[in-house]
């Protein structure tokens, strides 16, 4: 899991850092086509050796996942400075670094680890909590006048704006990333504690729903909890209370549902793109509109936000599913036009980062329900996202 993509031994050859190839190379397919898309004879091929070869070291594919995380966040956590030893910028340098060097781990970590085992995600979660562990110890010690929720809210934000590089190939000199990412840490960092909003709490469904958009509440929960792959129509409509068949009266199939749900996502991204293009004073307020809207549906709406950033992979050319993928291209497009109108000296690629970073700390928090408890969530978020597109 170096910086650089691994490249594949020629055939026949043995290098001495074949299990690191094979680390490299599956994750790249893993964090480009989905865990579930990807066999093991495809990763095998990735570094010309044949599929027995990687059986002698993982027993399966979610093997293999769990190794890949494994050693990847014991380097993470590799030389981290003592506690109370670093400022806010050298906090964020430390976890911006990390996300370089280790750039596919984020995507993986959100959107594959779910399908690990009990025991696989247990170690996983607490290799995690030694590097969340140090920050928190760090922000603690920069900004004691913070409560431990609200330093815990600030540390998951900042992590979520470096890591966020790990969800896009967008590309600039390394010394220039470095800066930027720690400068968005930064900022995230050293915000103040939101104020609270009556909206803090999950909003529930109202009662009186379609038995189609009740079925498609059952499959977004589903999906959003267990991944597409892993989610029968059985399983849908025993959720929904009904015989799994019975979908097949509202929806062609389960992939109809799939395209369903990411169509209800892209449609009120659309019409929150809409308002804030049209109430909008100028391109800075239609800015912030566009981000507090993007944010309040990340929160209100958690599992179908899940759904449209973890199962997108799953998506085939068919049912109007290459439509939805235009919407979602045309709605970032359109966010990028706006901030590159806000700051228009701004380098696009620059520009275009922190909109991606701002939307991945919006997905990531709303995904975390215990924070929903801290005074003053939503708008540390919603200011949070802000600050990271100035």
């Amino acid at each position: 899991m170096s910086p650089a993509r691994a490249t594949a031994p020629a055939p026949g050859t043995r290098p001495p850092n074949r299990r690191e190839l094979v680390r490299a190379a599956a994750a790249d397919l893993f964090a480009r086509d989905g865990f579930a898309n990807v066999a093991m004879a495809e990763v095998a091929a990735a570094v010309n050796v044949g599929p027995s070869a990687l059986y002698r070291h993982w027993s399966g594919k979610d093997d293999l996942l769990f190794d890949i995380l494994s050693t990847a966040l014991d380097s993470l956590v590799a030389d981290l400075p003592a506690a109370g030893a670093a400022d806010l910028p050298d906090i964020a340098r430390q976890l911006a670094t990390r996300a370089l060097d280790h750039r596919s781990i984020g995507v993986l970590l959100q959107r594959e680890s779910r399908h690990l085992g009990l025991d696989a995600t247990a170690q996983i979660r607490a290799k995690r909590r030694r590097l969340t562990g140090w920050l928190t110890a760090e922000l603690s010690a920069a900004r004691p006048e913070l409560s431990t929720a609200q330093v815990e809210l600030l540390g998951l934000c900042a992590i979520d704006a470096v890591s966020s590089v790990s969800f896009h190939r967008l590309e600039l000199p390394r010394p220039a990333y470095l800066d930027l990412l720690a400068e968005l840490g930064t900022r995230v960092l050293a915000l103040p504690p939101g104020a609270g909003d009556p909206r803090d709490a999950r909003p529930r469904r109202a009662s009186d729903v379609a038995r189609a958009d009740e079925i498609l509440d059952c499959a977004v929960r589903l999906f959003a909890e267990r991944g597409y792959a892993e989610v029968s129509t059985d399983d849908i409509g025993g959720a929904a209370g009904i015989a799994g068949p019975t979908i097949y009266h509202y929806f062609p199939s389960k992939q109809a549902v799939l395209v369903a749900a990411m169509r209800r996502c892209t449609a009120q991204l659309q019409e929150a793109m809409r308002l804030a293009q049209e109430h909008g004073t100028d391109s800075t307020d239609a800015l912030r509109r566009l981000t507090d809207a993007y944010v309040d549906l990340a929160l209100d709406h958690p599992d179908l936000i899940t759904v449209l950033i973890t199962e997108t992979v799953h998506l085939h050319d068919e049912l109007g599913s290459r439509t939805v993928r235009e919407v979602q291209r045309a709605y970032i497009a359109d966010w990028v036009a706006l901030a590159a109108a806000h700051r228009p000296s701004e380098d696009p690629t620059v520009t275009r980062i922190k909109v991606q970073a701002a939307q991945m700390l919006a997905n990531d928090v709303s995904r975390t329900p215990r924070l929903r408890r801290i005074p003053g969530f939503r708008s540390t978020v919603r200011n949070a996202a802000w600050a990271l597109q100035q």
